[in-house]
């Protein structure tokens, strides 16, 4: 007894790994801007590819050049409407239709097929495919629409996966009980996956990132994507690799900011090896 108390007191006593994470992210910065600058010195093409310098420059450009960055906050908004307008549009058709899929068989057999190969598609493929529907102009809508294809698939399998994982004996559980089809879904159906679904709309949010800059990048005529394919085709390397660290870090931050949604709505699931040591 004496022992195991020693023992955990020392273990409660130990500095934890988690206070240093800051410290971890700084020098993982560090090794990325130093194998850049290792790549860039490499190459020697300064016309080719941007150093971490011309990025800094880049950076300073959108900040102090007027016209610039009016275009930088009207291509910002255009991007951003595009990527979480079709990922509201995923998550309100996609987590019924997970749901469904994974609680009734026919709609199981009848959608999983469908939902596979779309899913399987690389982004750029629907490009072309929705470019068709939409008038020649109306690349914003064409943009919204793709994020929406993107992400919806993302949500509909990863909510299906998390309703097939329930415990049959729950289920019946429930059922013995004299649960009827809403207070199943209500309190075993919902509870049960909510964690599915919660890395399904993480996932979505970055895919529908990825597909409206691809979209915008092929359109060249809006939203940061246009932005980057101009600048790059302006041989402005500085400004481009500014407009793509801008765009990591708005992934980063919506991908963060879904990690800190799953902690408080998920908050029970909690798994051990994100235990604080």
């Amino acid at each position: 007894m004496e022992t195991g108390r020693k023992a955990l007191e020392e273990h409660l006593t130990m500095p934890s790994i988690y206070r240093l994470r800051y410290l971890f992210l700084g020098l993982s910065l560090i090794g990325f801007v130093g194998v850049w600058w290792l790549v860039w010195f490499l190459l020697n093409e300064p016309n080719i590819f941007p150093s971490p310098a011309d990025a800094v420059a880049g950076f300073g450009l959108i900040a102090t050049n007027e016209q610039i960055r009016s275009l930088f906050l009207s291509s910002l908004g255009t991007t951003m409407f595009s990527v979480f307008a079709g990922f509201a549009l995923a998550a309100l058709v996609g987590v019924p239709i997970g749901i469904l899929m994974g609680r009734y068989l026919v709609l199981d057999f009848i959608l999983d097929p469908q939902v596979n190969i779309w899913y399987s598609i690389p982004a750029v493929a629907f490009i072309p495919l929705v470019s068709t529907v939409f008038a020649v102009g109306a690349t914003a809508e064409t943009t919204l629409f793709i994020a929406f294809m993107i992400a919806l698939f993302s949500v509909v399998i990863n909510v299906y996966t998390g309703v097939k994982n329930i415990s049959k004996t729950v289920v019946e559980t429930a059922l013995s009980f004299g649960s009827n089809q809403r207070q199943l879904l209500a309190k075993i159906i919902l509870p049960e996956s909510l964690p599915n679904i919660m890395l399904g709309l993480r996932l979505a949010v970055t895919r529908s990132l990825e597909g409206v800059v691809v979209a915008e990048l092929l359109f060249t005529a809006v939203g940061i994507g246009g932005m980057i394919f101009d600048a790059t085709d302006k041989l402005e390397l500085g400004l481009t690799a500014a407009l793509i660290i801008i765009l990591a870090l708005i992934s980063i931050a919506m991908n963060e900011g879904m990690k800190y949604l799953n902690r408080r709505v998920v908050f029970w699931k909690e798994s051990s090896s994100m235990v604080r040591r």
